[in-house]
């Protein structure tokens, strides 16, 4: 059983790839068996609860996109946001007199947690039947003429609700009409620099506003946008401030001052004597982009606010806080109560949606079907495709496996962190690797699915992590042994990161190094970044490094380089001195190497990004290229040539190219815009790439899998999980 068959191919290229994706998750909370505090299925940006149809929700994550729920949480769906050009979503919201009607906010990446810019096919977007057909009415265009404008949210007018505001990296944009057929957009010049917050109270508007790095706080008449004053209690604050936001309450104003370097403050400010006074001091809003605290609508002067890695809950006389429930994912990022139930209040983390219905005593995970998990790294096992384990952004790693020996395969939790990459032995499905980021994480090994045993190999080994640059391979032909980096702390080569290798990972003292590139290329800023290899060259290493070097003017620059062994196993003194570099296309990032399965001369090359302006009019380029090295001791190019053709300029992602044998040997691509196969013709730049399936989220790609026996194709995406495709078997 073959992708395709070798008489297939003679004929060329096929189009039977049209089977619909599947997603196995996670699209439900983990299992979490001893509850890591910061396990979860996936940061969720915001909630918003309509106040005009009864467990309504919309909620949404900056990389995964929107999701809403008609049954107050208990099933999430997609609310078409996969079918964006984008599929993250900054902000979303209910027209304020039909819940039918929906707006939101598109970007084209995170900026670090925070909303990114809007890219050139994001923007505001509309839908008028609850999400099954969307219209992009603000675009880059429409708005300031530039993609990288960022959006952090909309506002409707209190007594008009037509009239839209947006607020942006550019300042306040708003419409007279937000349903008409063609939204008209117009700037306030009142206000410059970037507007993150905007309310409205007792007949004002309230804006939050940085320019030149100094906050601000305008307020003007609701119904007159022409006349904005500055508040003079902003204006004379002296520390250096993150984010400034603000929530109405009582004719007053509770104000949030997150501090670059001291710890925060909440005020209050009374614009009737134009008076402040403080409510809390020694806060850490750490989260929630200032958005982590929300005024009740019932108790006066009851709030909830997050504070570092926790929740407080405050109401008079203000003497204590209010103890709330635990078992919630650490990190808030929203806080929203509920329009119609006093006792009813929703958290938002970087673990997913969170609600409870006895003012905070308990919290209940609501995700299922919400699926926005962000995959920093995949691995699929060879023996049964359907075991995977992934390394997630904010949520550890988790294995989905058939953990109890009983037919079911389901999620579980089992590193905290930020986990990164992931493997699993392909002789043996229960030796797991994992990884994560964090102060005393690294790479573990675990020969029971991750269960239980878990043993940091970097840790045995006195080697220090590299944190967020790890990488990691197994050797194909003796899966005992296995590559990974680490940070050097030697004087020589201080906070360098090198390679080394051990052939029994549960062993102390058992990794020996293999790389010094400025022993060997005089390398003396430098970090491998990246770690490749085959399973069918055997003994060949491939190094992504990074070499921070300074330019003429004295700017430190990165260049991106490739060296190669091809003694991986030899003795480690030997390895050292058998590095060579090999050219690539561009000096850019790169997403993933792979190597050809006939001949070890040959690599493909994917780019992070392909080029903005292709060299032709024929198709886009600088996403793939197929390069041929002479096999001598210069191993100097032979042949280089983009082999992008169709695949359009987009986000890649990383360990996004898989080469098979199968068929006469082939390649498959996932990008932003979908996965895609190559035979042979097209890997010598002759025919077009063949798109795979339907249905398919639009996100950043981390990881990519083939397995040829089931013919099952799994890629990971950074905001939407881990999905399918089974090649279809008429294809064979």
């Amino acid at each position: 059983m073959v992708l395709l068959s070798a008489s297939l191919l003679s004929k060329g290229q096929i189009n039977d790839f049209n089977n619909v994706w599947t997603q196995i998750g996670p699209n439900v909370t983990p299992n979490n068996p001893t509850f890591r505090s910061d396990g979860g299925v996936g940061p969720v940006e915001f909630i918003r609860v309509s106040d005009r149809q009864d467990g309504l929700l919309l909620a949404g994550s900056l990389n995964g996109g929107l999701f809403h729920s008609t049954d107050d949480g208990e099933n999430w769906t997609n609310s078409g946001s996969d079918d964006w050009a984008y599929s993250g979503c900054a902000w979303a919201d209910f027209y304020p007199t039909d819940h039918t009607v929906w707006f939101a906010c598109a970007n084209f990446s995170d900026a670090n947690g925070k909303p990114g810019p809007i890219g050139q096919e994001g923007g505001v977007l509309r839908t008028m039947d609850q999400g099954k057909s969307w219209e992009l009415i603000g675009d880059y265009q429409k708005l300031m003429g530039s993609e990288y404008l960022i959006i952090y949210g909309t506002r409707f007018h209190p007594t008009n609700p037509k009239i839209m505001y947006v607020m942006t990296s550019e300042g306040l944009i708003y419409t007279e009409d937000c349903l008409e057929s063609s939204v008209k957009w117009q700037k306030s010049y009142n206000i410059t620099g970037l507007v993150y917050d905007l309310d409205f109270m007792d007949g004002k508007m309230y804006v939050a506003q940085i320019s030149n790095g100094n906050w601000s706080i305008f307020s003007c008449e609701e119904n007159n946008i022409s006349r904005f004053k500055k508040l003079k209690f902003i204006e004379d604050e002296d520390k250096e401030m993150r984010n400034l936001t603000f929530e109405p309450a009582n004719g007053e104003l509770l104000v949030v001052k997150d501090f670059s370097k001291e710890s925060d403050e909440m005020i209050r400010y009374n614009p009737t004597t134009d008076s402040t006074s403080l409510v809390l001091k020694g806060l850490k809003i750490s989260f929630g982009s200032g958005h982590s605290f929300a005024v009740s609508p019932y108790q006066k002067g009851e709030f909830y606010i997050g504070n570092n890695t926790d929740v407080k809950k405050w109401a008079p006389p203000y003497t204590k806080t209010i103890e709330i429930g635990g078992k919630h994912h650490v990190d808030v990022e929203f806080i929203a109560y509920d329009p119609n139930d006093s006792l009813k209040v929703y958290l938002c983390t970087h673990g997913g949606v969170y609600i409870s219905t006895n003012e905070g005593k308990d919290w209940i995970p609501k995700m299922n079907g919400f699926g926005n998990c962000e995959v920093m790294g995949m691995s699929v096992s060879t023996i049964d495709p359907r075991q995977v384990v992934i390394g997630s952004y904010h949520d550890g790693s988790m294995v989905y496996a058939d953990h109890e020996k009983n037919g079911i395969f389901d999620w579980r939790t089992v590193n905290g962190g930020d986990g990164l990459i992931p493997l699993i032995d392909p002789n043996n499905n229960a030796v797991v690797y994992t990884s994560n980021q964090f102060t005393g994480g690294g790479l573990f090994y675990s020969d029971d699915t991750a269960r239980k045993v878990k043993i940091n190999i970097h840790n045995i080994n006195n080697l220090k992590t590299p944190g967020w640059e790890m990488s990691a391979v197994i050797d194909h032909f003796n899966t005992n042994t296995v590559f990974f980096n680490f940070i050097e702390t030697s004087e020589a080569n201080l906070n360098n990161i090198n390679i080394c290798r051990t052939s029994d990972a549960k062993a102390r003292q058992s990794a020996v190094v293999i790389s010094d590139f400025r022993k060997s290329h005089k390398l003396t800023n430098y970090k491998v970044f990246g770690l490749y290899n085959s399973k069918y060259q055997e003994n060949v290493l491939i190094a992504y490094v990074l070499d921070y070097v300074k330019n003429e003017t004295g700017e430190l620059i990165v260049m991106h380089r490739l060296f190669r062994t091809d003694q991986a196993n030899a003795p480690a003194n030997e390895v050292i001195d058998s590095w060579y570099e090999i050219k690539h296309a561009n000096n850019e990032w790169i997403g993933d190497v792979e190597i050809d399965g006939k001949n070890p001369n040959i690599i493909y090359v994917s780019y992070i990004i392909g080029k903005k302006n292709p060299d032709t009019i024929f198709g886009d380029k600088g996403m793939v290229y197929a390069i041929e090295y002479r096999g001598n001791a210069r191993h100097s190019i032979r042949r280089i040539y983009d082999i992008s053709k169709n695949i359009p300029n987009s986000v890649a992602g990383r360990f996004n190219l898989y080469y098979t044998r199968d068929g006469g040997g082939g390649l498959i691509i996932a990008t932003r815009t979908g996965v895609y196969f190559g035979n042979m013709q097209v890997l010598d730049g002759k025919l077009k790439w063949i798109k795979v399936g339907e249905q398919l989220p639009h996100c950043k790609v981390y990881g990519l899998d083939y397995n040829s026996e089931k013919r099952i194709i799994t890629v990971g995406y950074f905001g939407r999980g881990v999905w399918q495709y089974q090649v279809d078997d008429s294809i064979q």
